[in-house]
This record gives structure tokens, C-alpha cells and sequence, in this order.
């Protein structure tokens, strides 16, 4: 997966980076005083029975126009989820060529945006469109929303000289794989061919459209996966498969205003506050130094045993998890704090290594994930309920993990040092360092399942108690803000242009009767739920081992969710079963992100080192898919009791 592009800026490209910086700071600023109302409207609700009448209303126009201006430095950071499967296999003279394209791609994506929501906001102000409680005009979110993706289009502009320019200056020797070239020259001649047909013949391409919608649909699902390994943003990517498909089905303006009207729909949903929140939580949490709490506390309690820091290190995982929602970020802040430690023990590279990957995997897993708000906005499913469905199967995880170093010492004693000394206070000490995370986690997810305030809430909740900690703790410098402010930033205008793309996406593969068509050919073929889910299993096993969480979900979701549901099965059971299988993915070698995230913290160890010792990880996450698989009450009797 590749988050950004490797082009040396230009001194524009730094002022517009520095000037959209700041605007998205005051965008963030302006989320965590949201978090803040939401915070003392729970605390008025609880100690005088009074809360702010409609606050969710302001609040989801608040964060809708946060999230639109976080799009601007985004672009100019270029965080644009990238697969990069082949990026090995493709030369440098068309990796640029490649990056040009993406770049003219994601400006048509914003521009069009723009451009549509400003229709949309004239259209509203013209008919006194306003909120359902204080019917508030929503012209001017509307007009606000549409201005930060037109700066965003404006932005990628000087992406796409960037761009030029590199390409021009691109020397170096290599050349591209025939199976790439093979790719893009498919893909190029595809796009010319359809956007040939469509404005030469429109009416001949709508017909087709109209009487093979499988076929349609089908040949868009392909074309968006070979855009997608050719290295093209995949916001863009789906978003333009998708309206591209819809103007064959329902012409360019319906189209357009469906694109438009389910952006500005969703921005507008009271849960878009809840994922923004979230990754301002983590951030402040990180900044705050709780991981080197949760560390000092796994090892505190678990220090006396053999393999202590390997033990150590998968319950600070699961406790980080609880605050950054994030694998990657798990892993990686893991692998610099534990792995040092474990190497200076005496630990072996492979059981140290595997540890920290595996332990990566739950910081998806431990809720609140930032992988759970994406399923739950994507299919319309609870939030809260997902967060609650997560905490046993987290638990068994952890559980497992355990097994897999025991099972590790045991066959391999020189796998970790002999049981070292322990200082009887450190247990207390490394208490006392740590109350303030359990006492978050606790509030947090037990707040939301004691049902004592909303997934929003409990968002805002963490996000001001992660804020509060800083403070406290005098982590709060002016480097530290601005660090955090970034990171989110980054985060928020990577997973929000996902979003807009997958909606447009899953429209068109619903108008298409894509899940509909393979529901029926499922019935058709006589198998066996268990069998059919045994092969998704399989399938996103794969998926998972070369992509991102996030891909996954932007891609799939839309196509296999209903096929599930149609089976019978329960989309809480699913969402964590999917997650489940996905992490592992991140995990398994070849391919498996998180491996490559330790090789690159620790250069010393042989990657081939790493892919050894997490294979008792990925055995034991089998494991754990089976007994889920058999057992789905492992996930679905907590959220039953709430």
C-alpha cells in the first residue's frame, strides 16, 4: 500500500502544503471544541438532567465543514491510498507517468464535486432548504462543504505541475514488466474506448447500459481493479468507475446529482463526527506517552514469566489499540519501543518480531477501531454495536497470542532469555502510570455499552480525555499540536476521499444488480453457506495480504455484504469476521504489510526472520476464525445484552 508519492516538492507545492496546513489546523481545532460541547452537553445530561436541544444537528454541520477543508492538505500532502502490488515491477519513466494520471484523476474527482455541491447549495438556498429541529438553512454548509473541495481541486493543480515537472527531470534507468505494461495498455485503451463510445454514440452506450446491467457493472468492477493495480488513487478510482457506469444508467446530470447529493447526505450524517474524534483521541493518546505505559505495565505484570516482553508487548498492543483504532500505527509505534527491549534481553529476532505483528493486528481489533467506524458508515450498521460485538473476539485474540509465544518457548527455549529479576514496585508504579488509559478505555466503550451516551459521544469523550492527559501530563508543546493536528489531518482527508469514492462506487454496483446477480448465482450452485463463507475467507485472506484495511473495505463491501446477509447471517457476526480476516492478511507472509513495516524499524533483521516468526501467529488467527466461524455468539451475545 502507498500513502503518498515520492516527487521533491517545488517551492509553490511548500507554500500551498504550508497554507493548506493551516487551514486544516483551524478545521481540526474547530473538531476538538466540538468534542468539547458534546463532552459538557454528556456532563450537563448527567448532573442536571439538561442537554443542548439538537446539538447533533450542529454539530453534524460542524464536522462536515472540518472534514471538507481537511481535503486541501491532503491533496497537497498527497495521502492518496495507492495499491502499490506492482510498484516493484513498473519502471521509473512510467511510475511517473502513472503518478500524472492519478493526479489529473483525483482533480477531475474534487472538481466535479465542487462543482455539483455548488449547484446543490444554490438549489437549497433558492428553496429555503433547512435543518428537520432548528431548521437552520443548509445553503451555507453546503456552500462551505463545495469551497473545500474546490480548494482541493485547486490544490491538486499544482500537484498535477509537480507531477510534469518530475516527469521531465525522470532519468533513471529501468523498465516496466510486461504484465504492467500489459495493464496499462488495457486500461488506456478501455478509457478510450468507453469515453469514445459515450460521447459518440450516448444513446447506444445507455442502451447497452440499460439492457446488460450485469455485464455493465461486471466490466466496470474489472476495469476499477486493474486501475486500482496500475497504481491509481483508489478514491478516484471508484468514484469514476462508478459515475462513469451511473451516466450509461441514469444520465450525466442524475448521475451527477446522485454523486453530489450522497457526499453532501453523508457529511451531513450525525455519526461523521465519530471517526474524526476517534483519530484525534489516538493521536493525543500517542502524544500523551501511553504506550510507553502500557509496555512498562505488560511487563510489570508479566515480566516474571519467560518470554515476558513478548507477553508484554501483545497487552500493550491490545491496550494502544484501545486508543488508535490503527494496526499500522500499532505496529509500528510497537516495533520502536519493544523491539529494542527484546533485542537487548536477549529475546530471538523471530519471536520478537512476530510478537509485535501479531500485536499490531489488534489495534484494529481492540475498539474503538477506526476499520469498525468505516463498516458501520459504509453498511449503516451501529457503531456501538460493532465496538461491543469486538471485545470478546479482541480478548481471544489476546488469549491466543499468548499461546503462540508459550508454544514458541517451549519448542525453542532459546527463543527468550531466563526469567529475570523483578523490582516488587514496579508493578504499582507502572499501576498508577497506566489508571489514566484503563480509566479512558473504561469510560469510553463502557459509557457507550452501558448505552450511557452515543458512539458520537463516546468519540468525543475519548478524543477530550486524550486532550486532557496531555495537558496534564505537559505533553501539550507547540510541536506536539502541530504533530497532531497533522497526523489527523492526513488520516481524516485519506479516509473521507475513500469514502465519497466508495459511495459513488456501491450506487453503481447496486444499480448494476452486481450483489443481486451473486446472490442468485450463489443459490444457484447449491453450496452451503459455511462453504461459500470457508471461500470469502480465503478470498479476503488474500485481499488482506496486499492491501489495506480500508482498501478492502472501499472495494468489497458493496458486493459481498449483501451476498452474506442473504445467507442469514448476522452483520455484526460479519463486519468482525471480516476485520478478522483481513488483519491476518496484514500479517501473512509474503506480502503482509505490517512484516515490512518491522523490517523497515529494525534493518538489521532478514525479512525472511520475520515472515518465520509470525507464522505461530497466523496459525493461532486461524484459529481464532474458526472458532468464531463455529461459535458467532463469541461475538454477538455482548451486543444482545445491551
Amino acid at each position: 500500500m502507498q500513502l503518498s508519492d515520492a516527487a521533491a516538492p517545488l517551492p509553490t507545492t511548500n507554500l500551498v502544503r504550508k497554507v493548506t496546513g493551516l487551514i486544516a489546523m483551524a478545521a481540526i481545532a474547530a473538531a476538538l471544541l466540538g468534542a468539547l460541547v458534546i463532552v459538557a452537553d454528556v456532563v450537563g445530561r448527567a448532573l442536571f438532567g439538561t442537554s443542548v436541544f439538537a446539538l447533533n444537528e450542529i454539530v453534524s454541520m460542524v464536522f462536515a465543514v472540518a472534514v471538507s477543508f481537511t481535503l486541501p492538505a491532503g491533496a497537497a500532502l498527497r495521502v492518496n491510498l495507492k495499491i502499490d502490488l506492482l510498484a516493484h515491477l513498473t519502471g521509473p519513466r512510467l511510475t511517473a507517468w502513472l503518478r500524472l494520471v492519478g493526479s489529473v484523476m483525483l482533480l477531475i474527482f474534487f472538481a466535479i464535486l465542487a462543482w455539483r455541491l455548488f449547484g446543490l447549495s444554490f438549489r437549497y438556498a433558492e428553496t429555503g432548504r433547512a435543518s428537520a429541529l432548528l431548521r437552520m438553512p443548509l445553503a451555507p454548509t453546503y456552500f462551505a462543504i463545495s469551497a473545500g473541495l474546490a480548494a482541493a481541486a485547486v490544490v491538486q493543480v499544482f500537484m498535477i505541475i509537480e507531477d510534469v515537472v518530475a516527469l521531465r527531470r525522470e532519468t533513471r534507468p529501468g523498465r516496466s514488466h510486461p504484465v504492467v505494461l500489459a495493464l496499462v495498455a488495457v486500461l488506456g485503451a478501455s478509457a478510450l474506448g468507453i469515453a469514445s463510445w459515450a460521447v459518440l454514440d450516448f444513446d447506444g452506450f445507455t442502451e447497452f447500459s440499460l439492457l446488460h446491467p450485469g455485464m455493465a457493472a461486471g466490466i466496470a468492477l474489472a476495469l476499477m481493479w486493474v486501475a486500482v493495480l496500475v497504481q491509481v488513487p483508489l478514491a478516484a478510482a471508484t468514484a469514476l468507475v462508478g459515475l462513469v457506469g451511473a451516466f450509461g444508467m441514469l444520465g450525466a446530470d442524475a448521475a451527477l446529482n446522485t454523486f453530489a447529493g450522497d457526499t453532501g447526505d453523508f457529511l451531513r450524517n450525525e455519526q461523521v463526527a465519530t471517526l474524526p474524534m476517534f483519530l484525534i483521541m489516538g493521536a493525543f493518546a500517542v502524544a500523551a506517552g501511553v504506550s510507553d505505559d502500557l509496555f512498562r505495565l505488560g511487563n510489570a505484570l508479566l515480566g516474571r514469566y519467560r518470554g515476558g516482553l513478548a507477553y508484554a508487548t501483545i497487552l500493550g498492543c491490545a491496550g494502544f489499540g484501545a486508543v488508535s483504532g490503527n494496526s499500522v500505527a500499532t505496529s509500528a509505534t510497537f516495533g520502536r519501543i519493544a523491539l529494542p527491549a527484546m533485542a537487548k534481553s536477549g529475546y530471538a529476532p523471530g519471536l520478537a518480531t512476530g510478537s509485535v505483528a501479531a500485536g499490531g493486528t489488534l489495534g484494529a481489533l481492540v475498539p474503538p477501531s477506526g476499520v469498525l467506524v468505516l463498516f458501520a458508515l459504509l453498511t449503516e450498521s451501529s457503531i456501538g454495536a460493532l465496538f461491543v460485538a469486538a471485545i470478546i473476539p479482541a480478548i481471544l485474540a489476546v488469549v491466543l497470542y499468548f499461546g503462540a509465544v508459550y508454544l514458541t518457548i517451549r519448542l525453542n527455549p532459546d527463543a527468550a532469555p531466563p526469567i529475570g529479576e523483578r523490582d516488587p514496585g514496579d508493578i504499582a508504579a507502572a499501576l498508577r502510570g497506566s489508571i489514566p488509559v484503563i480509566a479512558m478505555f473504561g469510560i469510553v466503550i463502557g459509557g457507550l455499552y452501558a448505552g450511557f451516551f452515543t458512539a458520537t459521544e463516546s468519540a468525543a469523550v475519548g478524543a477530550v480525555s486524550a486532550f486532557l492527559l496531555a495537558v496534564m501530563r505537559g505533553k501539550l508543546t507547540r510541536h506536539t499540536i502541530v504533530a497532531v493536528f497533522a497526523e489527523t489531518t492526513a488520516t481524516t482527508a485519506m479516509i473521507y476521499a475513500l469514502i465519497f469514492g466508495g459511495l459513488m462506487f456501491a450506487f453503481y454496483v447496486n444499480l448494476g444488480g452486481i450483489p443481486d446477480m451473486m446472490s442468485a448465482w450463489v443459490s444457484s450452485i447449491d453450496a452451503e453457506p459455511l462453504v461459500v463463507l470457508i471461500v470469502l475467507i480465503v478470498i479476503y485472506l488474500l485481499l488482506g495480504s496486499v492491501m489495506d484495511s480500508f482498501a478492502v473495505m472501499i472495494i468489497t463491501v458493496p458486493v459481498i455484504t449483501p451476498i452474506v446477509l442473504g445467507m442469514g447471517y448476522d452483520i455484526l457476526f460479519w463486519g468482525i469476521l471480516m476485520l478478522m480476516v483481513v488483519e491476518i492478511g496484514m500479517i501473512s507472509p509474503p506480502f503482509g504489510m505490517n512484516l515490512f513495516i518491522l523490517k523497515s524499524i529494525d534493518p538489521d533483521v532478514r525479512l525472511g526472520t520475520v515472515m518465520r516468526g509470525v507464522i505461530p501467529f497466523v496459525l493461532v488467527d486461524l484459529l481464532k476464525v474458526i472458532l468464531l466461524v463455529a461459535f458467532p455468539a463469541l461475538a454477538l451475545w455482548l451486543p444482545s445484552t445491551m
